[in-house]
């Protein structure tokens, strides 16, 4: 029987359960809105568990906001708010309650961001024949989609949005997992708050890739562009397709000392919904 793993990206569940809360209308320091909190992120966490048997579990969280990506763009993320300070407050018991259902829960190295981690991890298990499913409500993670890794995205209410070999074109325009990068460098990203190229929104960005395929068809084919506008920001702008490209790759193997065999899963831990 095929092995399975499941990575969760623990920094983008705890965000989705603290705002769940509604914080902005209700007193925090309510203890009912505490407990909402746990109970969502440890129901959250069961049923997907329950979804499928797995045999390996990680949680993986961020450490900080700086990574070589904020070296490569000073203002890389730079439009995001604090982590709040309550949810701050509760993050050692979230990470022990997550423990405590038998996921191992890890930070990312200095320098990385999570995504790179589970990047890393995914790539690590799919090459002794794993199947990976990941969580997360990150739009950057649809690039590491493969024959063994599917991603399910947390929408609202919880809602999962399967991603997977099968479906992925049809989900995203024609376009292929690792084709990902080269559209949001393209694009932009206003969540990570980089620009892309001038000019280029996500439709032409779609239709630039669906036509050369890769970056390297884009480029050396960059002067037979129709729309003049459009060819002279390509050919002005390479540098910065380039770095944009840096930002929106997500790296699978960066240097972590977690020992991988800590994190099979004792069933046992998560007896409540089965």
């Amino acid at each position: 029987m095929t092995r399975r793993a499941i990575l969760i990206d623990g920094s983008a569940l705890v965000y989705k359960c603290y705002f769940s809360i509604d914080p902005a209308k209700n007193d925090l320091e309510d203890p009912q809105l505490k407990k909402r909190f746990f109970s969502t992120l440890i129901y959250q966490i069961k049923k997907w568990m329950n979804l499928n048997h797995y045999t390996f579990g990680l949680a993986v969280f961020d450490i900080d906001r700086k990574s070589f990506r904020s070296e490569l763009f000073a203002e890389y993320k730079s439009n995001r708010d604090p982590t709040p300070p309550t949810l701050l407050e509760w993050l050692p018991e979230a990470i022990e309650k997550i423990t405590e259902l038998g996921i191992k829960t890890v930070y990312c190295p200095r320098g990385y961001e999570g995504d790179d981690l589970i990047g890393t991890v995914s790539k690590q298990l799919t090459n002794c024949d794993f199947k990976v499913d990941i969580f997360t409500t990150d739009q950057d993670l649809l690039q590491l989609v493969n024959y063994l890794v599917s991603i399910y995205k947390i929408k609202n209410a919880f809602m999962l949005e399967i991603y997977n070999h099968l479906n992925f074109t049809k989900l995203n325009e024609g376009l292929t997992p690792s084709q990902i990068p080269l559209l949001k460098a393209l694009a932009g990203d206003q969540c990570d708050n980089y620009p892309g190229v001038p000019g280029v929104g996500l439709k032409t960005a779609q239709k630039l890739i669906n036509k050369y395929k890769t970056l390297n068809n884009l480029l050396n084919s960059a002067t037979q562009i129709e729309q003049p506008k459009l060819r002279k920001s390509i050919l002005e702008n390479q540098d910065l397709l380039l770095n944009c490209l840096k930002l929106s790759t997500i790296q699978t193997n960066i240097k972590f000392k977690y020992i991988l065999d800590d994190c099979f899963i004792k069933h046992e831990n998560n007896s409540g919904l089965r």
